[in-house]
């Protein structure tokens, strides 16, 4: 198979810290991103992902920087998958121990966890390629009154890809199922409720259609994405979210000077079994023209952001722009040095918040939150063979930035759950990111990032449910000839609650969470695997009231097909 790239440097404004999505850090960062011409359904990940060897060679290396949030919940099992990916042609060992792309794996372990995960691909050789992927995580008891804080998560998911000379189709479609409990009651003066009374349950779908322009040297590069994803919970809360995506670029005068065209469209529809006006509008429209500059080792982008907001029951309908600027400069040594500033409007929706709290209220109050202006300044690069870091500092404000409050308006206490507030003032805040990467040829992977966050809040005496620090260490190596293992450390720094019975702000200790895996191949096509998570076996609490499950385990067979 033939494959043709096209490379483009642009300048990425993302959301910080926590977050999604799948998220949700806000924030911004300089990235190159390599469009792939190559039609392929995405590798299955059987025990990592794969990461090429880095070149020997001097020459300039495009990487791909994709910094992440772990926001541990209690009723998933999270998967670590390297930031940084390195293209290149060689194959490591690790590689070769994983080559193949049609599998299925079978586990159980303790807690009643039962655990099964397949991916099928298509032939890769051909202008159609399509895939399923299917999963089930379950585990009947959890850290508290047993059954009373079970957990399950099921999905399927379809994909697929037609590419011709000069355009590129992909069709993606999912439906996932989330079932827990509401298990944060006082267990020192509440009687267990019955499971039923405190389930949750959620149904979520989505369909998107992505098309985009293959040619390699076309007069305008283009790329149109639009989707729709609906969410509902077993207390009549629903949400219908329809977004579109819009990209486009065309040189004004070759490799020096280029017009940018960024557009998005989202129009949000959301039902909570209210009295009055039972379905309520959310949209939101922004376009952002730009140019972006390229002279020898400096490059640079300025342009100018519209956002439009329109809220049904807050009554908003307004238009705000925000102008953005970045300027970067590339030494003789391919280290880079970046600044720039940004705003935007950060949308909000009950996907988003369920994606980073699931323990919520019904009817919670929708917001966006405005970030008002953000100034930042940063490096990233090689520092030598096989060794890449990224640095940022920002600094800024938020208007209407969110947090996570324990209810005080139920009585019932075994139905403690959480509602959004917002910060009605000007908040500013603080972010200093870094992370670094090595890959060794042979056996070895590890992948170190770091995040230090600062809020400071007017109407709350403390940032609650934000951490202040975060710090995650992966590592993947091959301990011998037929058996690999991963190493990851996990750390959420304190982070506070408001307990809403006794009034009082309460600190929760921060998380250190450590959790091994160790996979021996009989053959490259049969393996059996050994999961260990929170080897520590502290049942620390990222929500106030919900512990998460202790020392668990999961055993198993990994099968390709």
């Amino acid at each position: 198979m033939t494959h043709k790239s096209i490379q483009i440097t642009v300048i990425l404004v993302s959301a910080s810290l926590l977050a999604h999505a799948q998220t949700k850090e806000i924030g911004n960062e300089e990235i190159t991103i390599t469009k792939d011409r190559k039609v392929e359904l995405p590798k299955a990940n059987r025990i990592f992902e794969k990461i090429p060897p880095v070149a020997n060679e001097v020459k300039e290396k495009k990487m791909v920087y994709s910094f992440f949030d772990r926001k541990p919940t209690g009723i998933e099992e999270i998967k670590f998958t390297p930031n940084i990916v390195q293209p290149n042609s060689k194959k490591s060992k690790l590689d070769e121990l994983t080559s193949y792309n049609n599998y299925v794996k079978l586990g159980a372990g303790n807690f009643g966890r039962l655990f099964a995960e397949t991916y099928i691909n298509s032939n890769q050789d051909q202008k159609l390629v399509f895939g399923i992927y299917g999963l089930h995580n379950s585990a009947k008891r959890g850290p508290v009154n047993g059954e009373n804080s079970g957990s399950s998560t099921n999905q399927i998911k379809l994909d697929g890809k037609y590419h011709s000379g000069n355009f590129k189709l992909k069709v993606d479609a999912g439906y996932e199922r989330r079932a827990y409990h509401f298990y944060g009651y006082d267990t020192t003066f509440v009687s267990p409720p019955a499971k039923e009374d405190i389930r949750q349950r959620l149904n979520l779908y989505n369909f998107s259609v992505l098309f985009e322009n293959t040619n390699p040297k076309p007069r305008v590069d283009y790329s149109l994405k639009t989707g729709i994803k609906s969410l509902n919970d077993r207390y009549d809360a629903e949400e219908i979210d329809w977004g579109t995506q819009f990209n486009s670029h065309f040189p004004i005068i070759q490799d020096k000077v280029t017009a940018l065209i960024a557009a998005e469209a989202y129009l949000t529809q959301r039902s909570d079994n209210y009295e009055v006006n039972p379905v309520r509008k959310r949209n939101l429209f922004r376009v952002e023209p730009s140019f972006g500059f390229n002279f020898s080792r400096f490059s640079a982008k300025l342009g100018f952001k519209a956002v439009n907001e329109f809220d049904e029951i807050e009554k908003i309908n307004s238009t705000k722009g925000f102008p953005v600027a970045s300027l970067s400069y590339k030494t003789p040594g391919l280290i880079y040095f970046f600044a720039g500033f940004d705003g935007d409007i950060i949308r909000n929706t009950l996907h988003s918040f369920y994606n980073e709290n699931p323990f919520l209220i019904p009817q919670i109050n929708l917001r966006n939150t405005v970030k008002n202006q953000e100034y930042y300044i940063g490096s990233r690069g090689d520092l030598f063979s096989g060794i890449n870091y990224n640095a940022k500092f920002a600094y800024g404000t938020y208007q209407g930035l969110y947090f996570f409050n324990t209810y005080d308006g139920n009585p019932q206490e075994y139905q403690r759950r959480f509602e959004v507030v917002y910060d009605q003032n000007q908040t500013e805040f603080y972010n200093v990111s870094t992370e670094l990467n090595y890959q060794n040829l042979e056996n070895w992977k590890t992948n170190i990032k770091a995040d230090y966050f600062y809020y400071q809040v007017i109407d709350f005496e403390k940032p609650f449910h934000k951490p202040n620090f975060t710090a995650r260490w992966g590592n993947t190596f091959v301990v011998a000839n037929k058996l690999v293992a991963s190493l990851d450390f996990y750390y959420i720094g304190r982070t506070f609650a408001k307990d809403p019975f006794m009034m009082e702000v309460v600190k929760l200790p921060g998380i250190t969470d450590l959790n091994a895996e160790f996979t021996y191949l009989f053959s490259k096509q049969f393996s059996t695997f050994v999961k260990l998570n929170n080897i520590i076996g502290k049942n620390y609490q990222r929500y106030y009231n919900y512990p998460q499950l202790g020392l668990n385990f999961l055993i198993g067979v990994n099968v390709a097909l």
